[in-house]
């Protein structure tokens, strides 16, 4: 790949999300919980209704793990992610124990439903990851956003070459944000890095959209051109020294998958609290009835 191509996919990678609605605009949260699903070929609508009757136990519990569900649109079609926030990783702690709990103490009905779900898990997953991420503020770009009002989400993930983190922050923070500002860039990038379940060189960079029509943008190209030629080839030069994979997927909301704060549902109750997945339970089987024997002969 040349080196001004590259660029240009470095640029994309890092162009993210687009202007939310001004009235309710928050900051990503200084955590994460990630969690990777990968779905046997041929389950994913059995996987949907699945995890869809997890949330609603979820919500009937109102346990505190609240997650947003991500369904493919672009990249592997057999893949599920959950994104869970949080202040800090006590905080994390302290709401994953309190869902146990409260999980761990129901009975009856709800009991039996989660039995059912555990014994189906194995036959719809084909491997699952679990990864912690921390934000990184200097990474990000106009991180505010509505989060309530997004429908799809480009997940791009970065893992650079190990001991050339100055460098990358060089290109993101000082090349490619100056570039930003003058071509006016429409974006909200929320940057992440892994800590834990992939390399620590491991960078995670949030893309919420309202619509796939946002890239129409074509914002690399505007990025590149606020550039000048010096400092078009200094970002070719850091970007191929610094970046050894990166990889972009797009996916779409999935309300019913998902589980969210009241305070979230209630800015769009339209699109959060769709009708809950009703389970098709098995019919009683009807009696035959017995055939009636002939009267005996009269003669």
């Amino acid at each position: 790949m040349k080196k001004s191509l590259l660029f240009v996919v470095v640029v994309t990678l890092l162009s993210m999300f687009t202007p939310a609605l001004a009235q309710d605009r928050h900051g990503p949260p200084p955590v994460l919980l990630i969690v990777r699903e990968d779905i046997k070929p041929g389950m994913m609508g059995q996987h949907s209704r699945h995890s869809a009757e997890f949330a609603g136990i979820f919500n009937k519990l109102q346990t505190p793990n609240y997650r947003i569900a991500l369904v493919p649109v672009a990249g592997s079609e057999n893949e599920v992610i959950y994104i869970t926030g949080a202040g800090t990783f006590a905080e994390l702690e302290n709401m994953q124990k309190t869902t146990d709990s409260r999980m761990s103490g129901v009975g009856g009905n709800t009991q039996a439903d989660l039995d059912r779900l555990n014994k189906e898990a194995p036959a719809l997953h084909a491997g699952m990851r679990d990864m912690f991420a921390v934000l990184r503020p200097e990474l990000s770009y106009n991180s505010e956003v509505n989060i309530s009002a997004m429908r799809y989400m480009a997940v791009t993930t970065v893992r650079i070459r190990p001991g050339q983190e100055e460098q990358y922050g060089e290109l993101v923070n000082t090349l490619v944000k100056a570039a930003r500002d003058k071509a006016k860039a429409e974006l909200h990038i929320a940057a992440f890095q892994v800590i834990a379940g992939s390399p620590s060189t491991t960078y995670m960079f949030f893309r919420p959209m309202k619509s796939l029509s946002e890239y129409d943008l074509k914002i690399a190209p505007r990025v590149r051109a606020a550039m000048s030629e010096d400092q078009q080839k200094k970002a070719d030069k850091l970007a191929g020294e610094t970046i050894m994979f990166s990889e972009t997927s797009v996916y779409a909301f999935d309300p019913q998958m998902s589980y969210v704060s009241k305070d979230l549902m209630a800015q769009d109750p339209a699109f959060w609290s769709p009708k809950p997945v009703m389970v098709a339970k098995p019919k009683p089987k009807k009696r035959m009835a017995k055939p009636v024997a002939p009267p005996p002969p009269t003669d």
